[in-house]
């Protein structure tokens, strides 16, 4: 008797056998179909998850300890021209069209040691891209600012004078007492009050320390000049919002010791979030098992622990308070084979993040990617040498794929959300099942367009998937926008094209219809309403 086999059965059978190896389990499911409910609004699209981080602070951190190297705090990196004292206008373009809409400033653990007295003034030998310079770039880019103020520098008395100089009227009225900081910042150029400055976080990451000396600081000291420096910024302007830093991993009782004693004196949760396996030797383990695992971390976890932190948030406050994500990206900080965290895979993780965080439920104020241009970090890097580059001629870009996962969502989504369901395969992965389509649906004002951003956590296999849109006819042609490489771990490094984004035009004979999405993909894609002549 002989043995037929269908060959959809077969290749899922030996997918997963070779996930049962990796430690991956497979689940089966029904075909693969993408639900979209076109006419059911679920929320606004929060372009401020769009947000970036900026590097401004003190070289001593953590540049070249054997000399004097000022990269980050005269030249942010390279985003300013201290010698002629302006932006530069590739990278400024380059955040345009990232949609860049909140820029962090000084930048994380190098806002330990920040004075912004040195930051400001005509007579500086460094820290030439101060705060001044740094939010005349957010006027140029449109973004708002977060500003983190300083644990182990200063005390509350100067993060008080810091709000009187960016936020109080040049009047005369001095709020604060001692120095008229408003008449200082118009004598340095900037009359007005800045108009894009609401945020404040008061430290970053504090619970590890300074880095230095200062080996942690207990949740009890934090959230005691926590108040201090509440109360003291407050006192010059109400309107501000000023956020707390929180743990995500709960370390000794973080959060609940540090919220029973601010209590209700909080406008906003800060977390910071970085998927990767967490156990294991990245150098051993193949790009796949990391990547399976990584972008399953985003369902998993981070949905359960923002909801989590909500919980006890309005607990112990008594009020609803939002979440900001002032850093995100993939946790990796190997070199070798290749630096994941510039790789496609780290990409679809921060997609995931993305759409993650404008889910309604999960109440994500702003969020701000880590970090924007170049360092180790940057999602966008100079193939000059940005601190001796001759910026009379032209800068030349990098775009390395976590670029790409913004610019998709800039130019390829709408402004409302739309409510969608998938079903389709999933493997397993610390218990949890993991399916392979992740969807985000939105329309635009008129309702005349359909956009869907999908991942294909299927790293081996393309997916293809019948699209339905309820009370939606679309028209006879749909564009899709594709980000891909050779492989999950396929970086920029070497090759600028290696991971770049493709679109197409694909036919729509009815509705519902078929689209296949490669495997270890990001794609985008945007249906028009049809129109009866």
């Amino acid at each position: 008797m002989k043995l037929f086999v269908n060959n959809r059965v077969m290749r899922v059978f030996l997918a997963a056998l070779l996930l049962y190896f990796s430690g991956i389990e497979i689940l089966f499911a029904k075909d693969s179909v993408i639900m979209v409910y076109c006419d059911k609004k679920i929320g606004e699209v929060n372009n401020r998850v769009f947000g970036n981080n900026q590097l401004a602070y003190d070289p001593a951190t953590y540049e070249n300890f054997n000399g004097e190297y000022y990269g980050y705090s005269d030249y942010g990196a390279g985003i300013w021209d201290p010698k002629r004292k302006r932006s530069v206008k590739e990278v400024v373009n380059l955040a345009k069209e990232a949609g860049m809409s909140v820029m962090r400033f000084p930048g994380g653990c190098g806002a330990h040691h920040y004075d912004w007295r040195s930051a400001i003034g005509k007579d500086r030998a460094h820290f030439l891209y101060g705060i001044d310079e740094f939010l005349r770039t957010c006027e140029e880019i449109n973004a708002e600012a977060i500003i983190t103020v300083s644990y182990f520098t200063g005390n509350e008395q100067d993060a008080a004078d810091l709000t009187e100089y960016l936020l109080s009227p040049c009047d005369g009225a001095n709020p604060n007492g001692g120095i008229d900081w408003a008449k200082k910042r118009a004598e340095n150029g900037h009359p007005l009050p800045y108009s894009n400055v609401k945020y404040f976080e008061i430290g970053n990451e504090v619970y590890h320390g300074d880095h230095r000396k200062i080996k942690e600081v207990s949740p009890d000291e934090y959230g005691n000049r926590y108040l201090k420096y509440y109360e003291s910024m407050k006192t010059v302007e109400p309107g501000i919002e000023i956020g707390v830093v929180l743990c995500p991993i709960y370390w000794k009782n973080w959060n609940k010791r540090v919220l029973n004693i601010i209590k209700d004196k909080v406008d906003f949760g800060i977390i910071h979030t970085y998927p990767s396996p967490e156990e294991g030797d990245l150098e051993s383990m193949k790009p796949k098992q990391i990547f399976e695992i990584s972008l399953g971390v985003p369902i998993f976890k981070d949905e359960a622990e923002f909801q989590n932190i909500l919980k006890l948030l309005k607990e112990r406050s008594g009020k609803d308070v939002s979440l900001v994500v002032t850093e995100y990206n993939g946790g990796f900080t190997q070199e070798k084979p290749v630096p994941y965290r510039h790789c496609l895979g780290t990409a679809l993780i921060n997609a995931e993040l993305l759409r993650i965080f404008m889910k309604p439920e999960h109440k994500i104020l702003l969020a701000t990617y880590w970090q924007f241009c170049n360092s180790y970090w940057g999602m966008v890097k100079s193939k000059e040498d940005y601190v001796t580059h001759d910026y009379r001629y032209p800068v030349h870009y990098i775009k390395r794929p976590n670029y790409y996962a913004f610019e998709l969502y800039n130019k390829h989504f709408g402004s409302e959300l739309i409510g969608a369901d998938v079903e389709c395969d999933s493997y397993r992965v610390k218990g949890y099942a993991i399916p392979y389509l992740s969807v985000n649906a939105s329309t635009n004002a008129d309702k005349n367009k359909v956009y869907l951003i999908v991942i294909n956590k299927n790293l081996g296999n393309s997916v293809t998937a019948t699209i339905d849109l309820k009370d939606f006819y679309p028209s006879a042609k749909g564009s899709a926008f594709v980000l891909n490489g050779p492989d999950i771990d396929s970086t920029n490094e070497t090759n600028a094209d290696n991971v770049t984004l493709r679109s197409k035009e694909f036919k729509i004979k009815d509705n519902p219809f078929e689209f296949t999405f490669e495997p270890h993909s990001l794609t985008a894609i945007e249906i028009t309403r049809y129109r009866d002549e």
